[in-house]
């Protein structure tokens, strides 16, 4: 599925969801978060391969950044989330998640938030191919006058229970902490090798070349943890 019409799927399910909310739920809660993740997954075979041409392997737990928007019904114990993710802890790697949630309040009040729940979206990868290269690489890269990259795209699924605490209010809104645990899993398209196109006048449009076909289908799962602040306002 491409990006766009999956943006489109995400926004329709929540916006359908928070329709379906009865009356009473116009009143809500809304959650602006930043956090820092960190997750135990790697691709050993994408790692083998880069230490063979002297690029810098995957980090062993890689570091993110996330930027987090919930709403949560005063009157029900959901909540809704669109998150946005970026790794910050590789050199040649750049990827990025973007992820729809629904969680449950298992405990809710005032101060104290404890949810179960499930998000799921879209993963990219991409690493840029500006080093070494092996012959057959390094011909395609003389042929067409680009630098190289790999890339691929899947889903990625991610059950967690996440925690939220605001210590102290003022006037409709709460600055707090939260923090939360899951199992992250890419479920991962096999790496296109490829490059990008200066179409539209910018280098946005990926090529993919059907030779050579010698990386692996991989995809990965582990622990992951985050932390961070969030900002709570009570909307109407």
């Amino acid at each position: 599925m491409k990006l766009r019409g999956f943006l489109f799927l995400i926004t329709w399910v929540a916006a359908g969801s928070a329709y379906a909310q009865n009356r009473q739920d116009s009143v809500f809660s809304l959650l602006i978060n930043n956090s820092i993740s960190f997750t135990h997954a790697n691709d050993p075979h994408i790692n083998r391969w880069m230490a063979k041409y002297g690029y810098p392997a995957e980090p062993p737990i890689p570091a993110s950044v996330n930027v987090e928007i919930a709403a949560m019904p005063v009157a029900s114990r959901l909540m809704y989330s669109l998150k946005l993710s970026t790794i910050v802890s590789a050199k040649n790697l750049t990827s990025f998640n973007l992820l729809a949630g629904l969680y449950d309040a298992l405990i809710k009040n005032s101060r104290f938030l404890l949810l179960a729940g499930l998000g799921a979206g879209y993963h990219r990868d991409i690493i840029s191919l500006n080093g070494n290269l092996p012959p057959d690489y390094r011909q395609l890269a003389s042929q067409y006058n680009r630098q190289l990259s790999l890339r691929r795209a899947g889903l990625f699924v991610e059950p967690a229970i996440r925690a939220y605490w605001f210590p102290v209010s003022f006037h409709g809104w709460q600055p707090g902490l939260f923090a939360g645990l899951g199992l992250d899993m890419d479920f991962n398209s096999q790496w296109r090798l490829g490059y990008y196109d200066n179409r539209h006048g910018a280098y946005n449009h990926f090529i993919k070349l059907k030779k050579p076909s010698d990386q692996q289908r991989v995809s990965e799962y582990g622990i992951a943890y985050n932390a961070g602040l969030s900002m709570h306002f009570h909307l109407q």
